[in-house]
């Protein structure tokens, strides 16, 4: 599966993900009966791209709608009027792990990380190539996070795998957007 990224971000930070390689999963790992709900139906954001120390490039932001459809949230955003679906669970306080697709596909999905403070989210996207010269610097075995690296992508098996790895890429990186609820 090639990693599909929200198209909220500049074109060339979307084919940089899209040539990566992302954080992937066979089956979902995220289930609309365990999936925490923090974003009120109808919310509109404000988005603001990050550079790589995570502080804002200065590019004008545009502009993101999350809404519900059933259990799921839909992300409407960017001119090519792409839609994401997505669940989101909690895994430590104002931190989220989100599972995303294409609303139109029914199978794949790609995660990354949000953390919430206030009105304001930060989102992490999870760079399999990244992750894995993060993880050898800190001298850490992709085993040890239950990750496996098929293709360009880092495919998780079980949640517990992802919640280490999405935590771990928390701790030592930066987040490339910043979505500021209106």
């Amino acid at each position: 599966m090639k990693c599909r990224h929200i198209a909220i971000r500049p074109v060339i930070v979307i084919l940089t993900l899209l040539l990566g390689g992302c954080f992937v999963s066979d089956r979902d790992l995220i289930s609309p009966k365990s999936a925490d709900y923090p974003i009120t139906d109808g919310t509109r954001f404000t988005v603001h791209a990050l550079d790589e120390r995570g502080k804002r490039t200065g590019q004008a932001p545009t502009a993101a709608l999350i809404t519900r459809d059933g259990a799921r949230y839909l992300l409407a955003a960017g001119a090519d009027g792409t839609i994401i679906s997505g669940l989101m669970k909690e895994i430590g306080p104002g931190l989220y792990a989100v599972m995303a697709r294409e609303a139109s596909a029914t199978d794949g999905n790609f995660y990354m990380l949000v953390r919430r403070d206030g009105t304001t989210w930060w989102r992490w996207s999870m760079v399999c190539p990244d992750f894995v010269s993060r993880a050898g610097e800190q001298g850490k075995a992709l085993a040890g996070f239950g990750v496996e690296v098929r293709s360009s992508d880092c495919v998780v098996k079980d949640f517990e795998s992802l919640k280490r790895a999405l935590l771990f890429a928390y701790e030592h990186g930066h987040p490339d957007t910043e979505y500021v609820a209106e």
